[in-house]
């Protein structure tokens, strides 16, 4: 065999070996590869299952700013994860490091990813209420969050008392008392007087009522500030939140009226675009408004066109006010109007109205009914001197004595004097409840949790 015949045969029985090499060493580095990237991959899974762990950590600490990637990690596993995008909202609202837009639009995304038949989905629409209404200043975005809230569970304590704060901010008090009801069967016993003052509160003191928020908002920088400023800074915020909402015009006119610059409560009212409002729910409380207004400036003609738009559907207080007024100043139908008043005056706060009392009096003398309309001044009189400021200085001291079942009968019976025996009937069984308490003990009220939380 010659040198180059040795070298040719050497070299195919070299490319023969490495031929059987290749056959059985690509499938095994495939096989390797795929194993590795399987366990990597498994890691990765791990690493973000571990991450809501992780994030609920450092949320126990209040790092909210290192919850972000490991409650991220997990929800791009588990992306409906109720729990975790509570808690992502929450990191958002707590992180004071982030741009306030940033922290508002990322809380509001994760809140709505919860579905309304998620167990959690009256928490997360609370939260999102909240995050609109103390973030963002925008009651009327915060409103319809709070609404979906009640439509799923309409009994909720803590949703019922969010709505009545709500209507108490935006000059809707009248509007509490179905949520004020929810609120106090919600409470345990030990917490029902604090529930109870604070109707006496928003109904006879609505800005007072609305003190400790005002505080948590900024729009009370001094115990001393003056309500009415107070109010306005409310208001002129939330407008400025959201400028072409019914709700914070409405609101905000009602303001100007009380002070008497009608010209400019129009204006404000004006601006609204002709849209009607999501649902309606701010348009008996805008329309009443307006009509008033137009009244009060003396536009009788604009005022009846007004009223003929009133959506058939509402026929609550706001509108038999309105078709009182309507009828009484602008249609020469004292009859009519004196109906609409009485009417008027079957709903809260109608039995302690004693001014459309008077109104519903002068009606019926108008048209011929002088008995009716004593017997309406007699028990419009009566009324009045129930709100005397004596009577009401004297019912605060007693409010701020709610471990002193002695006195707390004064409070039942004002209750009974104004024709409330639901009210009256509370404050006795929380009298009763105090009798049955240890002596030291009696009187520890807990407080309502707060609504900002």
């Amino acid at each position: 065999m010659t040198s180059a015949e040795a070298n040719l045969r050497g070299g195919n029985e070299s490319g023969g070996a490495l031929s059987r090499a290749s056959r059985f060493s690509w499938p095994t580095l495939a096989l390797w590869i795929g194993g590795l990237l399987l366990a990597l991959a498994a890691a990765g899974i791990l690493w973000s299952e571990r991450g809501l762990g992780e994030a609920r950590l450092r949320a126990k600490h209040g790092l909210w700013s290192e919850v972000h990637a490991p409650v991220e990690r997990y929800l791009r596993i588990h992306p409906g994860s109720a729990e975790a995008n509570l808690l992502c909202a929450e990191a958002f609202v707590k992180d004071d490091a982030l741009p306030l837009n940033e922290r508002i639009g990322g809380a509001v995304s994760h809140l709505r990813a919860i579905p309304d038949d998620a167990p959690q989905a009256v928490e997360a629409r609370l939260a999102e209420a909240r995050v609109h209404l103390f973030l963002n200043y925008s009651p009327a975005v915060a409103e319809l969050a709070m609404r979906r809230a009640l439509q799923i569970d309409p009994d909720d304590g803590d949703a019922n008392y969010l709505m009545w704060k709500l209507l108490d901010l935006t000059r809707r008090s009248e509007e509490v008392e179905p949520f004020f009801w929810k609120v106090l069967a919600a409470r345990p016993e030990g917490q029902r007087a604090i529930v109870l003052r604070d109707w006496y509160l928003s109904q006879f003191y609505p800005l007072t009522s609305t003190s400790e928020l005002d505080r948590m908002m900024a729009f009370r920088i001094s115990p001393v500030d003056d309500a009415t400023i107070v109010e306005s800074n409310r208001l002129l915020r939330f407008r400025g939140s959201e400028p072409d909402s019914p709700l914070g015009n409405a609101a905000m006119a009602r303001w100007f009226r009380t002070q008497g610059d009608l010209p400019f409560a129009l204006e404000l009212l004006d601006k609204v675009p002709s849209v009607d409002p999501p649902n309606g729910i701010w348009e008996p409380f805008f329309r009443g408004t307006l009509l008033d207004v137009l009244l009060d400036l003396g536009d009788i003609d604009r005022a009846g066109e007004e009223f003929d738009r009133w959506p058939a559907s509402d026929r609550g207080r706001e509108y038999l006010l309105a078709r009182g007024r309507v009828l009484q100043d602008a249609r020469d139908d004292p009859a009519g109007a004196a109906a609409a008043y009485a009417e008027s005056l079957a709903a809260w706060p109608g039995p302690i109205d004693w001014r459309t009392m008077n109104r519903a009096a002068n009606c019926l003398a108008r048209a011929g009914d002088q008995e009716g309309a004593t017997a309406m001044r007699t028990r419009a009189t009566a009324l009045e001197s129930l709100m005397d400021d004596k009577v009401h200085d004297r019912l605060r001291i007693v409010l701020g004595q709610l471990d002193n079942p002695e006195v707390l009968q004064e409070v039942v019976d004002f209750y009974r004097k104004i024709g409330r025996p639901e009210e009256a009937e509370a404050w006795s069984r929380y009298i009763e409840f105090l009798g049955r308490q240890p002596s030291e003990d009696a009187g520890a009220v807990d407080a309502p949790p707060a609504v900002g939380g």
